[in-house]
Protein backbone atom coordinates (compact mmCIF):
# COMPACT_ATOMS: atom_id res chain seq x y z
CA UNK A 1 0.00 0.00 0.00
CA UNK A 2 2.86 2.40 0.88
CA UNK A 3 4.93 1.52 -2.30
CA UNK A 4 1.59 2.11 -4.29
CA UNK A 5 1.04 5.94 -2.88
CA UNK A 6 4.79 6.36 -3.23
CA UNK A 7 4.34 4.96 -7.02
CA UNK A 8 1.44 7.45 -7.65
CA UNK A 9 2.83 10.58 -5.17
CA UNK A 10 6.32 10.05 -7.75
CA UNK A 11 3.80 9.36 -10.96
CA UNK A 12 1.89 12.75 -10.39
CA UNK A 13 5.11 14.63 -9.64
CA UNK A 14 6.72 13.82 -13.12
CA UNK A 15 3.08 14.37 -14.49
CA UNK A 16 3.87 17.95 -13.06
CA UNK A 17 7.19 18.61 -14.08
CA UNK A 18 6.97 16.98 -17.61
CA UNK A 19 3.56 19.43 -18.08
CA UNK A 20 5.70 22.65 -16.74
CA UNK A 21 9.13 21.85 -19.34
CA UNK A 22 7.27 20.26 -22.03
CA UNK A 23 4.46 22.50 -22.64
CA UNK A 24 6.22 25.87 -22.78
CA UNK A 25 9.05 24.14 -25.00
CA UNK A 26 6.22 23.09 -27.27
CA UNK A 27 5.33 26.87 -27.20
CA UNK A 28 8.65 27.92 -27.88
CA UNK A 29 8.88 25.64 -30.91
CA UNK A 30 5.90 27.21 -32.20
CA UNK A 31 7.06 30.33 -32.02
CA UNK A 32 10.02 29.61 -33.74
CA UNK A 33 8.18 27.88 -36.54
CA UNK A 34 5.64 30.99 -37.02
CA UNK A 35 8.91 33.61 -36.93
CA UNK A 36 10.58 31.58 -39.51
CA UNK A 37 7.39 31.45 -41.38
CA UNK A 38 6.88 35.25 -40.85
CA UNK A 39 10.92 36.07 -41.22
CA UNK A 40 10.25 33.98 -45.17
CA UNK A 41 7.19 35.64 -45.96
CA UNK A 42 9.29 39.01 -45.38
CA UNK A 43 12.10 37.73 -47.39
CA UNK A 44 9.65 36.92 -50.26
CA UNK A 45 7.99 40.34 -49.87
CA UNK A 46 11.71 42.30 -49.83
CA UNK A 47 12.53 40.38 -53.26
CA UNK A 48 9.64 41.21 -54.70
CA UNK A 49 10.20 45.18 -53.90
CA UNK A 50 13.99 44.23 -56.14
CA UNK A 51 12.36 43.12 -58.96
CA UNK A 52 10.14 45.91 -58.75
CA UNK A 53 13.15 48.34 -58.00
CA UNK A 54 14.54 47.21 -61.53
CA UNK A 55 11.17 47.46 -63.66
CA UNK A 56 10.91 50.49 -62.21
CA UNK A 57 14.02 52.06 -63.19
CA UNK A 58 14.02 50.42 -66.62
CA UNK A 59 10.62 52.32 -67.09
CA UNK A 60 12.37 55.55 -66.64
CA UNK A 61 8.69 57.00 -65.14
CA UNK A 62 8.97 58.88 -61.78
CA UNK A 63 5.46 57.58 -60.65
CA UNK A 64 6.78 53.87 -61.15
CA UNK A 65 10.22 54.70 -59.12
CA UNK A 66 7.40 56.48 -56.37
CA UNK A 67 5.64 53.55 -55.94
CA UNK A 68 8.84 52.22 -54.13
CA UNK A 69 9.20 55.21 -51.05
CA UNK A 70 7.72 54.97 -47.73
CA UNK A 71 6.35 58.78 -47.03
CA UNK A 72 9.47 59.59 -44.90
CA UNK A 73 12.09 58.27 -47.44
CA UNK A 74 15.46 59.69 -47.62
CA UNK A 75 17.39 59.63 -50.72
CA UNK A 76 21.21 60.36 -50.74
CA UNK A 77 23.24 60.34 -53.64
CA UNK A 78 26.63 62.28 -54.15
CA UNK A 79 27.02 65.85 -55.71
CA UNK A 80 23.33 66.52 -54.01
CA UNK A 81 21.52 67.62 -51.76
CA UNK A 82 18.94 64.91 -49.13
CA UNK A 83 16.02 64.33 -50.81
CA UNK A 84 13.82 64.06 -47.68
CA UNK A 85 10.24 62.93 -48.47
CA UNK A 86 8.48 60.49 -51.38
CA UNK A 87 7.01 63.58 -51.81
CA UNK A 88 10.62 65.51 -52.90
CA UNK A 89 12.07 62.46 -54.34
CA UNK A 90 8.86 62.15 -56.82
CA UNK A 91 9.09 65.55 -57.52
CA UNK A 92 12.48 65.89 -58.21
CA UNK A 93 12.20 62.33 -60.52
CA UNK A 94 8.99 64.53 -62.09
CA UNK A 95 11.58 67.52 -63.19
CA UNK A 96 14.23 64.85 -64.34
CA UNK A 97 11.19 63.10 -66.69
CA UNK A 98 10.01 65.86 -68.01
CA UNK A 99 13.31 66.97 -69.12
CA UNK A 100 13.62 66.35 -73.62
CA UNK A 101 16.88 65.50 -73.28
CA UNK A 102 17.37 63.47 -70.31
CA UNK A 103 19.37 60.39 -70.91
CA UNK A 104 17.48 57.18 -71.38
CA UNK A 105 17.83 54.23 -69.03
CA UNK A 106 19.29 50.94 -70.96
CA UNK A 107 19.96 48.59 -68.10
CA UNK A 108 19.80 48.29 -64.24
CA UNK A 109 21.12 45.70 -62.46
CA UNK A 110 21.53 44.86 -58.56
CA UNK A 111 23.25 42.49 -56.64
CA UNK A 112 22.18 42.79 -52.58
CA UNK A 113 24.88 41.07 -50.85
CA UNK A 114 23.58 40.68 -47.13
CA UNK A 115 20.00 41.57 -45.92
CA UNK A 116 19.00 41.89 -42.69
CA UNK A 117 15.25 41.87 -40.83
CA UNK A 118 15.23 43.63 -37.96
CA UNK A 119 11.28 43.74 -36.68
CA UNK A 120 9.28 46.54 -39.26
CA UNK A 121 12.79 47.41 -40.48
CA UNK A 122 15.05 46.08 -42.58
CA UNK A 123 18.26 46.70 -43.71
CA UNK A 124 20.70 45.82 -47.03
CA UNK A 125 23.64 46.50 -49.06
CA UNK A 126 24.83 45.41 -52.09
CA UNK A 127 26.02 46.60 -55.72
CA UNK A 128 24.77 48.04 -58.94
CA UNK A 129 25.15 48.28 -61.91
CA UNK A 130 23.65 50.96 -64.77
CA UNK A 131 23.97 51.73 -68.42
CA UNK A 132 21.88 54.79 -70.06
CA UNK A 133 22.23 56.53 -73.35
CA UNK A 134 24.41 59.19 -72.66
CA UNK A 135 27.45 57.39 -71.93
CA UNK A 136 28.55 54.02 -73.61
CA UNK A 137 30.35 52.43 -70.69
CA UNK A 138 28.38 51.26 -67.77
CA UNK A 139 28.50 52.54 -64.61
CA UNK A 140 28.99 50.49 -61.62
CA UNK A 141 28.17 51.61 -57.65
CA UNK A 142 27.32 50.40 -54.19
CA UNK A 143 24.02 50.94 -52.18
CA UNK A 144 22.70 50.65 -48.81
CA UNK A 145 18.81 50.89 -47.92
CA UNK A 146 16.82 50.98 -45.35
CA UNK A 147 13.43 49.05 -45.45
CA UNK A 148 10.11 50.00 -43.59
CA UNK A 149 7.45 47.15 -43.76
CA UNK A 150 3.96 48.84 -44.81
CA UNK A 151 0.73 48.00 -43.14
CA UNK A 152 -0.23 45.94 -45.92
CA UNK A 153 2.63 43.30 -45.23
CA UNK A 154 5.05 44.98 -48.27
CA UNK A 155 8.07 46.58 -48.14
CA UNK A 156 9.26 50.13 -49.21
CA UNK A 157 12.17 51.72 -49.20
CA UNK A 158 12.75 54.32 -46.03
CA UNK A 159 16.49 55.24 -46.26
CA UNK A 160 18.66 54.81 -50.05
CA UNK A 161 22.48 55.28 -50.22
CA UNK A 162 24.23 55.16 -53.68
CA UNK A 163 26.97 56.35 -55.02
CA UNK A 164 29.04 55.66 -58.15
CA UNK A 165 32.25 54.10 -58.43
CA UNK A 166 34.79 54.73 -60.76
CA UNK A 167 37.29 51.33 -60.07
CA UNK A 168 35.13 48.49 -61.17
CA UNK A 169 36.99 46.43 -58.75
CA UNK A 170 35.48 48.51 -56.12
CA UNK A 171 31.86 47.20 -56.96
CA UNK A 172 32.42 43.89 -58.19
CA UNK A 173 28.79 42.87 -58.85
CA UNK A 174 28.89 39.64 -60.57
CA UNK A 175 27.04 40.51 -64.08
CA UNK A 176 27.55 44.02 -64.89
CA UNK A 177 26.14 45.78 -67.49
CA UNK A 178 27.29 45.51 -70.83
Amino acid sequence: MKQTRIFLLLAFINAVVITFVAVPLAAAADNRSSESSSEEADRIAIERLHRQDVEATLSDKADELAKLWDTEAVRIQPGRPAEIGKAEINANDKRWEAKPDRARTLCYKSEIKDVRIAGEWAFEWGYISYKDSSDPKPMRGKVLRVMKRQPDGSWKFSRVIVFDEKNETAAPISNPCT
